[in-house]
């Protein structure tokens, strides 16, 4: 294939529709299927590296098995994947069965693969992933391609980069970034939508107000950077015992707000009264060492009993909650 201005000129065209998708998942499926077309190959994966898992999992891919596609993620550096995203640097072969480095040579050969051509996903002074595509015919992939290719990756991680920075800016304009739940705009927003939601099906659910008891004198005590453990710990054990449709978001503070769609003030009470019990039986960590003395209080109320706007719900929860702190902490007070 012969390098020119024509086929920098469809990289371009390629790179520019990527914004009209939607998600990082339509981006990655765009660039595999292009970049499987621009080398002439059969088949084609985009791995990227997951901080979670620390290995490179396939995102992407394009004419390629079930049974292909199964293959565990890679560690960085092992195999022929492995080491093209650790040094940075391509690789291609017409021969893949007789390469040392390959550790799924059953699969390929199942696959009917004989030659491949991956390229890094560079960004900066590292690799994030790379392209790797496909052919089952012996025909080595020339270096026309291999330069195609690396100017395609080269786009392609900047495209990718930037959807995950606008991702990011999206969650933090949504997401508190501490407890990782809805802000307060957020929450209210959802609120919001959930009593639409209520009041054109004919729906109840009920609001629950949170405040930790004390948590000015555990943060005098034991530091801000522990006061922020608690509240990420606090947090982490109410999302647990949440159904998956509840709402939860930082209303401020300490204070957390959860809705709990399709629920009444009874439902709503059993459900506050057990994340309660847990979390006084629950050791968080204090400047010296576990504690088991972290209490809060709670109010509830319900739609549209209780009202039929986000500020009256939330008023009358907060209210109960207020009552719950005057009656001696720790408890539950229903509005």
């Amino acid at each position: 294939m012969k390098y020119n201005e024509d086929l920098l000129n469809k990289i371009h065209f390629i790179m520019e529709r990527i914004v009209v998708f939607d998600g990082i998942d339509e981006v990655l499926d765009h660039i595999v299927k292009n970049a499987v077309a621009l080398t002439r190959a059969e088949a084609g994966t985009l791995r990227t590296f997951d901080i979670t898992t620390g290995k490179l999992g396939i995102k992407a891919s394009f004419g390629l098995s079930k049974g292909f596609l199964s293959q565990a993620p890679l560690r960085i550096g092992e195999g022929i994947i492995g080491k093209v995203v650790k040094d940075g640097k391509p690789f291609m072969t017409s021969d893949l069965l007789n390469v040392t480095d390959c550790v799924h040579k059953k699969l390929a050969q199942k696959e009917g693969i004989n030659s491949i051509l991956s390229v890094p996903l560079k960004s900066s002074n590292k690799a994030i992933g790379c392209i790797t595509v496909y052919r089952k015919a012996r025909e080595k992939f020339t270096n026309s391609e291999l330069l195609l290719l690396n100017i395609f990756a080269s786009q392609s991680t900047e495209a990718i980069e930037k959807l995950k920075l606008l991702d990011d800016l999206k969650r933090q304009a949504s997401f508190d970034s501490l407890l990782d739940i809805y802000n307060r705009g957020f929450l209210l927003t959802r609120l919001e939508e959930e009593i639409k939601r209520a009041s054109r099906h004919d729906l109840i659910f009920t609001a629950i107000f949170i405040d930790i008891d004390d948590f000015k004198k555990f943060n005098d005590t034991h530091g801000h950077l522990l006061g922020d453990k608690l509240l990420v710990d606090l947090t982490k054990l109410i999302k647990s015992k949440l159904r998956k449709n509840d709402i939860i978001g930082r209303y401020g503070g300490e204070e957390i707000v959860i809705i709990a769609p399709e629920t009444d003030k009874k439902g709503g009470t059993s459900l506050i009264k057990k994340i309660l019990k847990s979390v006084n039986h629950h050791s968080f960590t204090g400047s010296n060492g576990d504690i088991r003395k972290i209490g809060f209080c709670a109010g509830v109320s319900a739609y549209p009993e209780d009202g039929k706007t986000a500020k009256e719900i939330i008023g009358k929860a907060d209210q109960a909650m207020y009552k719950a702190k005057k009656d001696g902490k720790n408890k539950v007070v229903i509005s």
